[in-house]
């Protein structure tokens, strides 16, 4: 099978897309200032992509495989470990940068040796994650429900 021809790739492809697509235009719109390459490329963000994309190839493989099938078991196991960093760990790292960068500020700590502040923008909130999961579960209802001539599942 063609890669170009793959239900689960470009169901988790289209996911990941779409979700930078929004959160190209939703950044460009919130923050002016920010470049285009900061907005594809940083973290953080409405919508959360890589929940998107992991979400989409778990739910593409339920869809061919089951539930029962250990690959969909594996990116199941992968999707919880993904939202989770992006919600629980990154939002803590958040935390300690803006404190880090307050103290800088207020002259209590030395400003790091590159001279630049910490980045405060690492995680996502639990409606970001929510909105790339649902992205993640309609590429892969759409692409397996649209007839598309090209795939082969």
């Amino acid at each position: 099978m063609n890669l170009f021809q793959n239900y689960w790739f470009w169901s988790t492809f289209s996911a990941w897309i779409i979700s930078q697509i929004i959160k190209i235009i939703i950044g460009l719109i919130n923050h002016k200032r920010r470049s285009f390459l900061t907005v594809l490329f940083g973290s953080g963000g409405m919508p959360s992509a890589h929940t998107a994309a992991i979400v989409s190839l778990t739910a593409s493989l339920i869809i061919t495989e089951g539930v029962a099938s250990p690959l969909p078991i594996i990116t199941g196991i992968l999707s919880i470990i993904i939202m989770t960093d992006a919600t629980a760990v990154r939002f803590q790292s958040e935390r300690h940068a803006r404190f880090l960068n307050r103290m800088v500020e207020e002259e209590r700590e030395p400003a790091p040796d590159d001279g630049k502040m910490f980045r405060t923008n690492l995680g996502h909130t639990m409606a970001q994650v929510a909105v790339g999961f649902a992205i993640g579960v309609a590429c892969a209802l759409l692409f397996r429900l649209i007839p598309f001539p090209a795939l082969q599942r």
